[in-house]
């Protein structure tokens, strides 16, 4: 390999950095052995990239008031969900999922979210 292929190769793997980074693990983000439990109401659907998210309000192990971020797959994946459960800005909803690794952080993998009001629910079907 001559140098000039190397730093280009090492230019590219800089370049690439950043968004592989950005792209987090659950496992590094999320304590998936365990599970929380937030049942509040449904704040806001936040569509973006790599992970779109529902804003949850709900009590925290405390009893205190907390706007949970329930992270999803992609704005499709959020999409399909949101459309599926009916579910708009107000409703009440419980969600499962694995909590953050950082206690300070009010985030929670999404694993179930339920719509009782009519009887709607979603759960992830991998891992």
């Amino acid at each position: 390999m001559t140098v000039r292929t190397f730093l280009c190769v090492l230019a590219a793997a800089a370049c690439a950095a950043p968004a592989t980074l950005a792209h987090h693990s659950p496992v590094g983000a999320y304590l998936t052995d365990q599970r929380t439990v937030v049942d509040g109401e449904l704040v806001a659907i936040v569509y973006r990239t790599p992970h779109s998210y529902l804003e949850v309000r709900g009590r925290d192990e405390r009893q205190r008031l907390r706007v949970w971020a329930v992270e999803s797959g992609d704005r499709l994946r959020v999409r399909q969900l949101v459309e599926a459960g009916g579910l708009h800005p107000g409703d009440r909803v419980i969600v499962t999922g694995n909590p953050s690794r950082d206690a300070g952080e009010w985030r929670v993998r999404l694993r179930t979210l339920a719509r009782p009001a009519s009887g709607w629910l979603w759960q992830e079907t991998s891992r």
